[in-house]
């Protein structure tokens, strides 16, 4: 064989050897492609909703511009609004009154020209020379359209903070003290030790609990609910456990 024979021999095996490795790495070009264009996406929703969060709580326009026109709202108390009503609502804050509030801990899925992103939206605010701080958990859902980005649903939701606890009285404390019953079967016990009050439930273990008040104590897991000590008509003790506005009784037979 020649050395034009042989050149050409080896020009042919390093070209389809180029042309298999092109197309082994075609896929991982697709998916770093895809990775981008979602990493794009998440920039520029994070960065709207920013934009919205500045805009409160009286530019109505700037919402009024990303808010499909079916677009509807569950806030932090539960209630649901309109596009319309919730705009109606919007007005600068009073003298004395600031704040911001910044976006958090963002996550975000996509699903074709859909988008669902949760963060926390981290308010501060300066209500006459008090300063606040609440967190909100909110989960938003845009879509894509020729142009730009539209907000189709929003739901919010407090996240739950404890109260700062306070010192009682062991006087007052020993007054709780004992064995509470929900059912024949199911029992309680509240026990002082040193200065503060612990529950157990059946087996489970032992959990102190914190005042809020001299007869209104919470749990550090379960900052949503309360434990409060009062007597019945006949003087009796009961442990109310209080969820959501309404009371489970213990009665206290020990």
């Amino acid at each position: 064989m020649d050395l034009c024979a042989i050149n050409n021999c080896v020009l042919s095996l390093v070209m389809h050897k180029l042309i298999l490795l092109s197309l082994m790495c075609l896929p991982g070009i697709q998916y770093c492609r895809a990775q981008a264009d979602s990493a794009a996406k998440a920039g520029q929703i994070i960065k709207l909703e920013q934009k919205l969060a500045d805009a409160l709580p009286g530019d109505s326009l700037t919402w009024k511009k990303y808010l499909d026109p079916n677009w509807h709202i569950v806030d932090e108390d539960g209630n649901s609004s309109t596009k319309k009503e919730f705009l109606s609502g919007f007005a600068a804050f009073p003298k004395g009154v600031s704040g911001m509030v910044k976006v958090t801990r963002p996550v975000l899925a996509f699903h074709d020209n859909i988008a669902v992103i949760q963060y926390v939206a981290d308010e501060h605010e300066n209500f006459f020379g008090q300063n606040l701080h609440t967190t909100y958990g909110t989960m938003d859902t845009w879509y894509k359209t020729d142009t730009s980005w539209m907000l189709l649903a929003m739901e919010n939701f407090e996240i739950p903070a404890w109260p700062p606890a306070i010192k009682v009285d062991t006087q007052i404390l020993r007054q709780y003290t004992g064995t509470y019953r929900l059912t024949d079967d199911i029992k309680a016990v509240v026990s002082l030790k040193n200065d503060t009050l612990f529950l157990q439930k059946n087996k489970r273990r032992a959990e102190p609990l914190f005042a809020e008040t001299t007869n209104v104590f919470f749990r550090k897991n379960e900052a949503r609910g309360r434990k409060l000590f009062v007597n019945d008509e006949a003087g009796n003790m009961l442990m109310l456990e209080r969820r959501n506005g309404q009371d489970v009784v213990w009665k206290k037979v020990k």
